[in-house]
């Protein structure tokens, strides 16, 4: 307890120590600091000065600068002023240009309507001018060609005729109509302005519409349950390879998305009609669009609709509605038919392709109707004809052998009837009596016999 108090008391006494300490250092810090004030607001003061002078000195040339400015700003105002006068008269000047110029312009366009006008009523009138004379040229064409064309047919009828007597008649062998006689039933002929193409006899080559009105009444056969009967319409036995279901499923399918191939004007007058039929218009339409000409094109079109993998004939998955227009340009990109794609160009009032004619074909077709009869026909014509002649040679020169056997024997006869006459003369004038006489007789009558015996062995 005697410890303790002691150190309470040391600390007491060194804290009133440093107390007195502090409040001696404070005073003599406040004295200074009350000693040191007037200088500092003297400096203060002079330091102030010098500011606002600088500041003064600064505004000074501030003031300057913008006086300067303001100068240079006064004479870019009045240059821009004078800029814009000068632009503003280039604006009037160019606004009167634009007036005269829109009004020569509008006269002029007023000038070419009138002429654009004229020229195409001209232009129409030469059309229908064109049209009529093409028209009487293809007419008077075509009545030539089909009047050459009978006469030289007729003309190798009977060639084929002569040909035939000849076969038969002179020479004995059998005659068949050759080969190159085709021509004259049709083959390889060219065709004339308006007459339509032949559809070949076969089932294979039956045209798009026909094939899609079969299909159709067959699948609605088969819908009635008459299967049979819709086999006998339309059966695996012609060569197809779908159902019929199946094919009109896919039509319908493409008349559905690819209306914009029929013209509206005919789908107005196409609504009264039942379906099947209004379906069969708007697919005649739609196949002359994208070439579908036949039956196997069909057939093909129907392979673009099915999804791989699922080609089953009787029930096979179509593809999804979007992929119609894609379908449709494969099937077209790559050929729509064996024999050609119908490229369809824009309508015009005047199309000159659409009356011209292929006429590459021509000059084989008459080739082919003048040599309708064969070669060799022609070389046995020509050894046939080369006998004739020879015969006719030698029948004439027997001819002419008679008839000088006949002159001979007639003057035979006269020369006898001139020795009778002679004898008879000589009988009556008494000679006979006389030797000399009947020598004389005898010796005239020989030598007329030597030289009618002469003249017969000579001929």
């Amino acid at each position: 307890a005697v410890v303790s108090t002691q150190s309470t008391g040391d600390f007491s006494s060194q804290l009133q120590h440093l107390r007195v300490q502090d409040a001696e250092e404070y005073n003599m810090v406040k004295i200074k600091a009350g000693n040191g004030c007037p200088s500092t607001g003297a400096a203060a003061s002079s330091n102030e000065g010098r500011r606002t002078k600088l500041n003064s000195e600064k505004l000074d040339y501030n003031f300057q600068v913008l006086k300067k400015r303001d100068e240079e700003n006064t004479i870019t105002k009045s240059q821009q002023k004078r800029k814009i006068t000068r632009l503003q008269d280039t604006l009037n000047n160019l606004k009167s240009k634009f007036a005269k110029q829109e009004a020569s312009f509008r006269e002029e366009n007023q000038q070419l309507a009138d002429v654009y006008k004229r020229i195409t009523d001209q232009f129409r009138e030469l059309q229908k001018k064109s049209k009529h004379f093409q028209a009487t040229d293809t007419k008077k064409f075509i009545d030539v060609w089909v009047m050459n064309e009978e006469e030289a047919v007729e003309l190798a009828k009977k060639v084929l005729d002569e040909d035939r007597i000849i076969f038969t008649q002179q020479l004995g062998l059998n005659w068949s109509v050759p080969e190159s006689a085709k021509v004259l039933e049709g083959e390889g002929r060219p065709l004339l302005a308006g007459e339509p193409v032949k559809q070949a006899s076969t089932s294979s080559l039956k045209s798009a519409r026909a094939a899609a009105d079969d299909i159709i009444r067959a699948a609605s056969e088969a819908g009635s349950g008459n299967l049979e009967q819709s086999r006998s319409t339309f059966g695996t036995e012609k060569g197809n390879v779908y159902s019929p279901v199946l094919i009109k499923s896919v039509l319908e399918l493409l008349c559905a998305e690819a209306d914009f191939l029929v013209e509206k004007k005919l789908v107005h007058l196409l609504a009264p009609l039942e379906h099947d039929e209004r379906l069969l218009m708007k697919l005649d339409s739609i196949f002359k669009a994208i070439g579908v000409e036949t039956e196997e094109d069909i057939n093909r079109l129907t392979e673009y609709f099915i999804v791989k993998g699922d080609e089953t004939t009787e029930t096979a998955t179509l593809i999804h509605p979007n992929e119609v227009l894609k379908a449709i340009r494969h099937f077209v990109s790559e050929g729509a038919s064996p024999n050609k794609l119908l490229t369809q160009k824009p309508s015009n009032e005047f199309d000159e392709a659409a009356v011209e004619r292929d006429s590459g074909n021509d000059a084989n077709y008459w080739e082919r109707l003048a040599r309708v009869l064969p070669e060799i026909h022609e070389r046995k014509w020509d050894a046939l004809l080369e006998g004739l002649q020879n015969y006719h040679t030698v029948l004439t020169q027997r001819s002419k052998l008679i008839e000088e056997t006949d002159k001979t024997a007639e003057s035979e006869l006269g020369t006898e009837d001139v020795i009778a006459a002679v004898y008879r003369v000589t009988c009556q004038s008494g000679l006979t009596d006389s030797p000399n006489a009947y020598h004389s007789i005898g010796g005239v009558k020989n030598m007329l016999l030597n030289l009618s015996s002469f003249v017969i062995s000579f001929i």
